[in-house]
């Protein structure tokens, strides 16, 4: 059966016939992903809305992208944390509150990832490199993105385990913030040699991962194939 699979995403100004104006844009690795294990990839926006509702989608990916405002977790923001979009954070807060309450696959992916996190009463590091954890450069974009930049171990009890049958496998790296604190309901699921956490999941009956890397920069990639087929099936 084909499902379908909403994508969140952020705002960026690009080029088109009316000038250089804010367009809703992803990376369409994610759509062919989807596409390649039968769902129909739905792209998601910053919406002005008091509430959303996904109940009628199957899965739902939160994507990657900027900076999450840290007044929603708690904090002040520091000279460190950049392009926060309010809109994009109220939206996929949203998004995961209609997921969790409807019991809908969710995939989220780095900043997703942290957003999860945040979603379940969970904190930040604004800047891994300022909290210590320099011994691998995490923030890896552009020529690196689509490269395997460092291992992590994947804990036995988890589903990324039963997914990948594998504790330790190689990950590209695009993030300079991680978690801290972790939120209620979840727990970790993976970590890097130099103990910033790589992923988590859900507890209770929701079914949602967060990875801490990009699986759609690395569409050949075993395990990413392997993440997409759960999220389709």
């Amino acid at each position: 059966m084909n499902k379908l699979i909403a994508i969140s995403t952020g705002t960026k100004n690009v080029d088109m016939a009316p000038g250089n104006i804010p367009c809703v844009v992803i990376n369409n690795d994610f759509v062919k992903l989807c596409n390649k294990y039968g769902s129909t990839a739905v792209i998601v926006g910053p919406q002005d809305l008091d509430n959303i509702n996904i109940s009628k989608f199957d899965g739902l990916i939160i994507s990657g992208g900027g900076d999450i405002n840290p007044n929603v977790y708690g904090q002040d923001i520091n000279d460190k944390t950049t392009r926060i979009s309010d809109q994009r954070d109220l939206t996929e807060l949203g998004l995961l509150k209609s997921a969790e309450k409807n019991n809908i696959k969710t995939l989220a992916i780095c900043r997703g990832n942290q957003l999860l996190n945040v979603y379940k009463k969970g904190t930040l590091y604004q800047d891994l490199n300022d909290a210590g954890f320099t011994d691998i450069k995490h923030d890896k974009p552009f020529e690196d993105a689509r490269s395997h930049i460092h291992d992590i171990e994947i804990y036995n009890d988890s589903k990324l385990y039963s997914l990948f049958q594998k504790t330790t496998i190689s990950v590209n790296s695009i993030h300079h913030q991680g978690i801290d604190l972790l939120g209620k309901d979840l727990k970790i699921t993976a970590k890097s040699s130099d103990g910033v956490i790589e992923g988590i999941e859900t507890t209770n009956q929701w079914e949602a991962i967060g990875i801490q890397w990009h699986p759609e920069n690395m569409v050949d990639d075993k395990y990413s194939k392997l993440i997409f087929e759960w999220l389709c099936s």
